[in-house]
Protein backbone atom coordinates (compact mmCIF):
# COMPACT_ATOMS: atom_id res chain seq x y z
CA UNK A 1 0.00 0.00 0.00
CA UNK A 2 3.02 2.27 0.20
CA UNK A 3 2.64 3.22 -3.46
CA UNK A 4 -0.94 4.42 -3.16
CA UNK A 5 -2.37 7.91 -3.53
CA UNK A 6 -0.08 10.95 -3.47
CA UNK A 7 3.07 9.09 -2.50
CA UNK A 8 2.78 6.96 -5.64
CA UNK A 9 3.03 10.10 -7.74
CA UNK A 10 6.23 11.09 -5.97
CA UNK A 11 7.84 7.69 -6.45
CA UNK A 12 7.02 7.59 -10.14
CA UNK A 13 8.75 10.93 -10.61
CA UNK A 14 5.61 12.90 -11.34
CA UNK A 15 4.77 16.10 -9.54
CA UNK A 16 1.88 15.48 -7.09
CA UNK A 17 0.87 19.14 -7.35
CA UNK A 18 0.00 18.52 -10.98
CA UNK A 19 -2.85 16.39 -9.62
CA UNK A 20 -3.97 18.74 -6.86
CA UNK A 21 -1.29 18.08 -4.26
CA UNK A 22 -1.37 15.81 -1.25
CA UNK A 23 -4.59 14.64 0.34
CA UNK A 24 -5.61 16.51 3.49
CA UNK A 25 -8.77 14.57 4.36
CA UNK A 26 -8.77 10.89 5.25
CA UNK A 27 -12.01 9.99 3.48
CA UNK A 28 -10.65 11.21 0.15
CA UNK A 29 -7.34 9.42 0.69
CA UNK A 30 -9.13 6.18 1.60
CA UNK A 31 -11.36 6.39 -1.46
CA UNK A 32 -8.32 6.71 -3.71
CA UNK A 33 -6.52 3.85 -1.96
CA UNK A 34 -9.47 1.50 -2.35
CA UNK A 35 -9.92 2.51 -5.99
CA UNK A 36 -6.31 1.57 -6.71
CA UNK A 37 -6.57 -1.66 -4.75
CA UNK A 38 -9.49 -2.67 -6.97
CA UNK A 39 -7.11 -2.72 -9.93
CA UNK A 40 -4.36 -4.67 -8.22
CA UNK A 41 -2.89 -5.41 -4.83
CA UNK A 42 0.64 -4.35 -3.91
CA UNK A 43 2.88 -7.39 -3.88
CA UNK A 44 4.60 -8.60 -0.75
CA UNK A 45 8.34 -8.10 -1.09
CA UNK A 46 10.64 -11.06 -0.91
CA UNK A 47 12.38 -11.64 2.38
CA UNK A 48 15.61 -9.57 2.47
CA UNK A 49 18.88 -11.38 2.84
CA UNK A 50 20.39 -11.66 6.28
CA UNK A 51 22.39 -8.64 7.33
CA UNK A 52 26.08 -9.15 7.84
CA UNK A 53 27.13 -9.27 11.46
CA UNK A 54 28.31 -5.97 12.91
CA UNK A 55 31.83 -5.80 14.21
CA UNK A 56 30.72 -4.61 17.64
CA UNK A 57 31.32 -6.84 20.66
CA UNK A 58 28.10 -7.44 22.57
CA UNK A 59 29.54 -6.06 25.79
CA UNK A 60 30.19 -2.75 24.04
CA UNK A 61 26.76 -2.41 22.42
CA UNK A 62 25.08 -0.57 25.32
CA UNK A 63 27.65 2.21 25.03
CA UNK A 64 26.38 2.88 21.50
CA UNK A 65 22.78 3.10 22.70
CA UNK A 66 23.00 5.82 25.32
CA UNK A 67 19.63 6.90 26.61
CA UNK A 68 17.95 3.57 25.86
CA UNK A 69 17.36 1.35 28.87
CA UNK A 70 16.97 -2.37 28.44
CA UNK A 71 13.30 -3.39 28.62
CA UNK A 72 12.08 -4.98 31.82
CA UNK A 73 11.27 -8.66 31.97
CA UNK A 74 7.59 -7.77 32.23
CA UNK A 75 7.74 -5.81 28.96
CA UNK A 76 9.63 -8.64 27.28
CA UNK A 77 6.79 -10.99 28.19
CA UNK A 78 4.13 -8.57 26.98
CA UNK A 79 5.90 -7.87 23.69
CA UNK A 80 8.08 -10.81 22.63
CA UNK A 81 10.45 -9.72 19.89
CA UNK A 82 10.71 -11.15 16.42
CA UNK A 83 8.95 -11.93 13.19
CA UNK A 84 7.62 -15.28 14.44
CA UNK A 85 5.67 -13.52 17.21
CA UNK A 86 4.34 -10.96 14.75
CA UNK A 87 3.11 -13.67 12.37
CA UNK A 88 1.61 -15.58 15.29
CA UNK A 89 -0.40 -12.52 16.33
CA UNK A 90 -1.45 -11.74 12.78
CA UNK A 91 -2.61 -15.32 12.17
CA UNK A 92 -4.48 -15.47 15.48
CA UNK A 93 -6.19 -12.16 14.85
CA UNK A 94 -7.33 -12.98 11.32
CA UNK A 95 -8.40 -16.49 12.32
CA UNK A 96 -10.21 -15.68 15.57
CA UNK A 97 -10.89 -11.99 16.16
CA UNK A 98 -11.06 -9.98 12.96
CA UNK A 99 -14.78 -10.54 12.33
CA UNK A 100 -15.63 -8.86 15.64
CA UNK A 101 -13.08 -6.08 15.29
CA UNK A 102 -15.64 -3.40 14.39
CA UNK A 103 -17.53 -3.95 17.66
CA UNK A 104 -14.77 -5.13 20.00
CA UNK A 105 -12.05 -2.62 19.14
CA UNK A 106 -13.59 0.13 21.29
CA UNK A 107 -13.82 -1.97 24.47
CA UNK A 108 -10.60 -1.55 26.47
CA UNK A 109 -11.34 -4.50 28.75
CA UNK A 110 -11.65 -6.87 25.76
CA UNK A 111 -8.79 -8.28 23.62
CA UNK A 112 -10.46 -6.90 20.51
CA UNK A 113 -7.50 -5.30 18.74
CA UNK A 114 -4.72 -6.96 16.78
CA UNK A 115 -1.87 -5.67 19.05
CA UNK A 116 0.27 -5.55 15.91
CA UNK A 117 1.20 -1.86 16.06
CA UNK A 118 4.46 -2.60 17.89
CA UNK A 119 5.49 -5.08 15.22
CA UNK A 120 4.41 -2.83 12.37
CA UNK A 121 6.45 -0.02 13.86
CA UNK A 122 9.50 -2.25 14.26
CA UNK A 123 9.19 -3.46 10.67
CA UNK A 124 8.94 -7.17 11.49
CA UNK A 125 5.52 -7.31 9.84
CA UNK A 126 4.30 -4.99 7.08
CA UNK A 127 1.04 -3.32 6.20
CA UNK A 128 1.12 -5.29 2.96
CA UNK A 129 1.21 -8.56 4.87
CA UNK A 130 -1.66 -7.39 7.05
CA UNK A 131 -3.69 -6.30 4.02
CA UNK A 132 -3.19 -9.63 2.24
CA UNK A 133 -4.11 -11.56 5.40
CA UNK A 134 -7.30 -9.52 5.87
CA UNK A 135 -8.30 -9.97 2.22
CA UNK A 136 -7.66 -13.72 2.34
CA UNK A 137 -10.00 -13.94 5.29
CA UNK A 138 -12.54 -11.69 3.59
CA UNK A 139 -12.39 -13.58 0.28
CA UNK A 140 -10.86 -10.66 -1.53
CA UNK A 141 -13.64 -8.21 -0.68
CA UNK A 142 -12.65 -4.59 -0.01
CA UNK A 143 -16.09 -3.16 0.65
CA UNK A 144 -18.35 -6.02 1.74
CA UNK A 145 -18.12 -9.30 3.59
CA UNK A 146 -16.87 -9.13 7.16
CA UNK A 147 -17.45 -5.66 8.61
CA UNK A 148 -14.68 -6.39 11.08
CA UNK A 149 -12.22 -7.06 8.28
CA UNK A 150 -13.18 -3.96 6.28
CA UNK A 151 -12.93 -1.84 9.43
CA UNK A 152 -9.46 -3.18 10.16
CA UNK A 153 -8.34 -2.49 6.61
CA UNK A 154 -9.57 1.05 7.06
CA UNK A 155 -7.35 1.35 10.12
CA UNK A 156 -4.37 0.17 8.06
CA UNK A 157 -5.16 2.95 5.60
CA UNK A 158 -5.18 5.43 8.49
CA UNK A 159 -1.56 4.49 9.19
CA UNK A 160 -0.70 5.15 5.56
CA UNK A 161 -2.62 8.42 5.60
CA UNK A 162 -0.56 9.81 8.46
CA UNK A 163 2.65 8.86 6.65
CA UNK A 164 1.25 10.60 3.59
CA UNK A 165 0.65 13.73 5.73
CA UNK A 166 4.16 13.55 7.14
CA UNK A 167 5.65 13.47 3.66
CA UNK A 168 3.37 16.08 2.13
CA UNK A 169 3.40 18.49 5.09
CA UNK A 170 6.77 18.04 6.82
CA UNK A 171 6.06 20.89 9.21
CA UNK A 172 4.10 18.44 11.37
CA UNK A 173 7.42 16.73 12.19
CA UNK A 174 8.83 20.04 13.40
CA UNK A 175 6.48 20.63 16.33
CA UNK A 176 4.14 22.69 14.17
CA UNK A 177 0.41 22.36 13.70
CA UNK A 178 -1.05 20.95 10.50
CA UNK A 179 -3.57 23.80 10.60
CA UNK A 180 -1.34 26.88 10.94
CA UNK A 181 -4.08 29.10 12.35
CA UNK A 182 -4.26 26.94 15.48
CA UNK A 183 -0.75 28.02 16.46
CA UNK A 184 -2.50 31.04 17.98
CA UNK A 185 -4.42 28.93 20.52
CA UNK A 186 -3.89 30.18 24.08
CA UNK A 187 -2.52 26.96 25.52
CA UNK A 188 -2.28 26.98 29.31
CA UNK A 189 0.95 26.63 31.25
CA UNK A 190 -0.27 24.27 33.97
CA UNK A 191 2.61 22.02 35.10
CA UNK A 192 0.73 20.57 38.07
CA UNK A 193 -2.21 19.53 35.90
CA UNK A 194 0.15 18.15 33.26
CA UNK A 195 1.89 16.07 35.93
CA UNK A 196 -1.46 14.82 37.23
CA UNK A 197 -2.36 13.71 33.71
CA UNK A 198 1.00 12.01 33.18
CA UNK A 199 0.79 10.18 36.51
CA UNK A 200 -2.83 9.09 36.24
CA UNK A 201 -4.26 11.15 39.09
CA UNK A 202 -6.68 13.53 37.37
CA UNK A 203 -9.69 12.19 39.25
CA UNK A 204 -11.24 11.04 35.96
CA UNK A 205 -11.09 7.22 36.15
CA UNK A 206 -10.94 6.40 32.44
CA UNK A 207 -8.14 8.90 31.85
CA UNK A 208 -6.18 7.73 34.88
CA UNK A 209 -6.58 4.03 34.08
CA UNK A 210 -5.43 4.62 30.50
CA UNK A 211 -2.36 6.57 31.59
CA UNK A 212 -1.39 3.86 34.06
CA UNK A 213 -1.76 1.26 31.31
CA UNK A 214 0.58 3.31 29.12
CA UNK A 215 3.29 3.77 31.72
CA UNK A 216 3.22 0.15 32.89
CA UNK A 217 2.86 -1.67 29.57
CA UNK A 218 4.22 0.76 26.97
CA UNK A 219 0.90 0.57 25.12
CA UNK A 220 -2.52 2.17 25.30
CA UNK A 221 -5.82 1.09 23.80
CA UNK A 222 -6.55 3.14 20.67
CA UNK A 223 -9.84 4.67 21.82
CA UNK A 224 -8.22 5.68 25.06
CA UNK A 225 -5.44 7.43 23.18
CA UNK A 226 -8.12 9.72 21.77
CA UNK A 227 -9.87 10.13 25.13
CA UNK A 228 -6.69 11.02 27.02
CA UNK A 229 -5.48 13.32 24.24
CA UNK A 230 -8.75 15.23 24.12
CA UNK A 231 -8.80 15.52 27.89
CA UNK A 232 -5.32 17.07 27.90
CA UNK A 233 -5.85 19.42 24.96
CA UNK A 234 -9.50 20.35 25.42
CA UNK A 235 -10.44 19.93 29.08
CA UNK A 236 -7.05 21.06 30.40
CA UNK A 237 -6.22 23.22 27.36
CA UNK A 238 -2.59 22.10 27.50
CA UNK A 239 -0.52 22.12 24.30
CA UNK A 240 -0.83 18.89 22.31
CA UNK A 241 2.95 18.83 21.93
CA UNK A 242 3.30 18.04 25.63
CA UNK A 243 1.17 14.95 25.17
CA UNK A 244 2.80 13.95 21.91
CA UNK A 245 6.22 14.07 23.58
CA UNK A 246 5.07 12.07 26.62
CA UNK A 247 3.48 9.36 24.48
CA UNK A 248 6.56 9.00 22.29
CA UNK A 249 8.73 8.57 25.37
CA UNK A 250 6.53 5.73 26.66
CA UNK A 251 4.88 3.99 23.71
CA UNK A 252 6.55 0.76 22.66
CA UNK A 253 4.77 1.22 19.31
CA UNK A 254 5.65 4.91 19.12
CA UNK A 255 5.54 6.01 15.48
CA UNK A 256 6.21 9.63 14.53
CA UNK A 257 3.54 9.84 11.83
CA UNK A 258 0.78 7.97 13.69
CA UNK A 259 1.48 9.59 17.05
CA UNK A 260 1.63 13.10 15.65
CA UNK A 261 -1.41 12.50 13.46
CA UNK A 262 -3.45 11.13 16.33
CA UNK A 263 -2.53 13.94 18.69
CA UNK A 264 -3.26 16.67 16.18
CA UNK A 265 -6.54 15.00 15.19
CA UNK A 266 -7.61 14.91 18.84
CA UNK A 267 -6.47 18.48 19.48
CA UNK A 268 -8.33 19.82 16.40
CA UNK A 269 -5.06 21.20 15.04
CA UNK A 270 -4.74 18.43 12.47
CA UNK A 271 -6.61 16.69 9.67
CA UNK A 272 -9.95 16.04 11.37
CA UNK A 273 -12.70 17.08 8.97
CA UNK A 274 -15.05 17.75 11.90
CA UNK A 275 -14.52 21.26 13.34
CA UNK A 276 -13.02 21.99 16.72
CA UNK A 277 -16.12 21.10 18.71
CA UNK A 278 -15.37 17.35 18.56
CA UNK A 279 -14.64 16.58 22.21
CA UNK A 280 -15.05 13.17 23.81
CA UNK A 281 -16.54 13.30 27.28
CA UNK A 282 -14.42 10.84 29.31
CA UNK A 283 -17.36 10.10 31.61
CA UNK A 284 -19.75 9.09 28.84
CA UNK A 285 -16.93 7.24 27.04
CA UNK A 286 -16.28 5.27 30.22
CA UNK A 287 -19.94 4.43 30.73
CA UNK A 288 -20.36 3.39 27.11
CA UNK A 289 -17.23 1.35 26.50
CA UNK A 290 -16.46 -0.01 29.98
CA UNK A 291 -19.96 -0.13 31.50
CA UNK A 292 -19.08 -2.53 34.33
CA UNK A 293 -15.82 -0.77 35.13
CA UNK A 294 -13.71 -3.86 34.44
CA UNK A 295 -10.91 -1.90 32.79
CA UNK A 296 -11.09 0.84 35.43
CA UNK A 297 -10.72 -1.60 38.30
CA UNK A 298 -7.88 -3.44 36.58
CA UNK A 299 -5.72 -0.31 36.62
CA UNK A 300 -7.29 1.50 39.59
CA UNK A 301 -7.79 -1.29 42.16
CA UNK A 302 -8.83 1.25 44.80
CA UNK A 303 -12.13 1.54 42.90
CA UNK A 304 -12.92 -2.15 43.43
CA UNK A 305 -15.51 -1.45 46.18
CA UNK A 306 -17.61 0.66 43.82
CA UNK A 307 -20.47 -0.73 41.75
CA UNK A 308 -20.92 -0.35 37.99
CA UNK A 309 -23.07 2.75 38.53
CA UNK A 310 -20.65 4.65 40.73
CA UNK A 311 -17.23 3.52 39.51
CA UNK A 312 -17.18 6.07 36.68
CA UNK A 313 -17.66 9.03 39.06
CA UNK A 314 -16.18 8.16 42.46
CA UNK A 315 -16.44 11.76 43.64
CA UNK A 316 -20.24 11.54 43.57
CA UNK A 317 -20.41 8.61 45.94
CA UNK A 318 -22.16 9.84 49.08
CA UNK A 319 -21.90 8.64 52.63
CA UNK A 320 -19.12 6.69 54.26
CA UNK A 321 -18.25 4.57 51.22
CA UNK A 322 -16.36 7.37 49.47
CA UNK A 323 -14.08 7.71 52.48
CA UNK A 324 -12.94 4.12 51.84
CA UNK A 325 -11.87 4.91 48.29
CA UNK A 326 -8.40 6.43 48.06
CA UNK A 327 -8.97 8.28 44.84
CA UNK A 328 -8.52 12.00 44.04
CA UNK A 329 -11.34 14.33 43.17
CA UNK A 330 -11.41 15.64 39.56
CA UNK A 331 -8.85 18.35 38.86
CA UNK A 332 -11.21 20.03 36.40
CA UNK A 333 -14.93 20.45 35.84
CA UNK A 334 -15.72 18.72 32.54
CA UNK A 335 -18.56 21.03 31.54
CA UNK A 336 -16.83 24.31 32.31
CA UNK A 337 -13.55 23.18 30.79
CA UNK A 338 -15.38 22.17 27.61
CA UNK A 339 -16.81 25.67 27.32
CA UNK A 340 -13.37 27.14 27.90
CA UNK A 341 -11.95 25.08 25.04
CA UNK A 342 -14.78 25.99 22.68
CA UNK A 343 -14.30 29.65 23.46
CA UNK A 344 -10.57 29.40 22.77
CA UNK A 345 -11.17 27.85 19.35
CA UNK A 346 -13.97 30.26 18.43
CA UNK A 347 -11.67 33.20 19.03
CA UNK A 348 -8.98 32.06 16.61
Amino acid sequence: MAQLAGRHLVRTGRDPHEFGGYFKVFSQFKKQCLARLEHGLPSIHHRPSKQAALDVPSDEAPATLKGFDAPSEALRKLWPAGEAEARKRLDHFTDANIDDYDTERDLPAHPGTSTLSTYLNAGVVSIRQCLHAALRHNRGELYSGSSGATTWMSELIWREFYRHILEGFPRVSMHRAFRPETEALPWRDAPDELAAWQEGRTGIPLVDAAMKQLVETGWMHNRLRMVTAMFLTKNLLIDWREGERFFMSHLIDGDLAANNGGWQWSASTGTDSVPYFRLFNPLSQSQRFDPQGVFLKQWLPQLEPLCAKTVHEPAKVSGGLFAQVDYPKPIVDLKRSRERALSAFRNL
